[in-house]
């Protein structure tokens, strides 16, 4: 059985900011072993560039 998990990540800054901190995260997360499900970019009610990651182990 699978454990999943969603790691919310947002900028208010710099959507290239959120690219590279969510590229950082995956790569970590992979690297300990979770496989990456999903990543999705959007923006969240204020309109901040907000990434969700799903993972799994």
């Amino acid at each position: 059985m699978k454990n999943y998990s969603i790691i919310k990540m947002y900028s208010a800054w710099s959507t290239e900011q959120l690219r590279i901190d969510v590229e950082r995260l995956v790569n970590q997360k992979s690297s300990e072993g979770y496989e990456i499900t999903t990543v999705a970019f959007g923006v969240n009610l204020w309109w901040i560039p907000t990434a969700f990651i799903t993972i799994c182990k």
